[in-house]
């Protein structure tokens, strides 16, 4: 790395600037306002802020691209039945062994189906897995919260599934995940984003996939990542680019206080199962080989 310090404030993942809307949800969980798509500096290396963390640690050495590789018939597939169509993604048990045994729970119990998509951020994100319109709470609420399982080979890439959680405290940067979801969609990598990234980071193969594949950096060792969209996506992009009640601008703190992200037609999770690759393959969309392979 070419840097000893962290990119951007930690601050910008918490909940500054949170909107009239996501007031309501700030007993329930701090909602993360990410200005990452009208920034230019992010923090691909937000792990360096938190060196002392030994689940923080590194080793680009052995890291392998496995949300692009071609997963064993058997790998657990989350299928997600919307209004607006069906996309699929790939679990990753062994990475994030803990969540995907809640999340499968969850979804075998039906514990998702009819709730809503609460939030959209352009392109940038939608947010996902309420019992409630609006995200907060309700009697139904699963409120279980399970440390965040950091993984070398799991990153925010374009479609992505993260666990969305807290930070544990102003003084711990521990994030402990609950039960909604942030589905992760792209920032715009211009020529000056791209120009950053390699300043900053000297992990080629890791900066490569983020130019090809899109994402957002910020969330990067972060949140637990444990599942990769993989089929649909065109639903899955029709779902980030959903209107919403009032967009944030961009920028303006006062204007991103009146936003309200949430879409304007709803949008809902009706079924949400678990199924298998093999029952459900689309091998065009793998690109990438271990490391070890011949």
């Amino acid at each position: 790395m070419k840097n000893d310090k962290p990119i951007i404030d930690k601050s910008a993942n918490t909940s500054m600037g949170v909107s009239a809307a996501r007031q309501r949800m700030k007993g329930y969980f701090q909602f993360s306002m990410i200005a990452i798509a009208f920034v230019l500096v992010f923090s691909v290396i937000y792990y360096i802020a938190r060196r002392n963390d030994p689940r923080a640690q590194i080793d680009y050495k052995t890291l392998q691209l496995i949300q692009y590789m071609q997963p064993a018939d058997d790998t657990p597939v989350v299928i997600y039945e919307t209004n607006l169509g069906t996309f699929k993604a790939v679990l990753f048990p062994e990475q994030a062994p803990q969540w995907c045994a809640k999340y499968t729970e969850l979804v075998n119990s039906g514990y998702y189906d009819g709730t809503s998509v609460f939030a959209v951020q352009d392109g940038v994100y939608f947010m996902g897995g309420s019992k409630s319109a609006d995200g907060t709470d309700t009697d139904d609420t699963d409120k279980t919260e399970l440390d965040a399982e950091l993984h070398k080979d799991l990153w925010p890439f374009y479609g992505a599934v993260i666990a969305y959680g807290n930070r544990t405290s102003l003084t711990n940067p521990q994030i402990r995940s609950g039960s909604r979801s942030l589905f992760v969609g792209s920032i715009e990598f211009t020529d000056e984003i791209k120009a950053e990234l390699d300043e900053y980071s000297d992990n080629v193969k890791l900066n490569e996939a983020f130019k090809t594949h899109g994402g957002v950096p910020n969330f990067s060792q972060q949140y637990t990542i444990f599942a990769q969209v993989y089929d649909g996506g065109d639903v899955y992009a029709k779902l980030l680019a959903a209107e919403v009640v009032r967009p944030d601008t961009g920028g303006d703190d006062d204007k991103a206080a009146e936003a309200d992200l949430s879409p304007k037609e709803p949008i809902r999770f009706e079924k949400v199962s678990i199924s298998t690759y093999g029952e459900n393959r689309r091998d065009e969309f793998f690109t990438e080989k271990p490391e070890n392979a011949e």
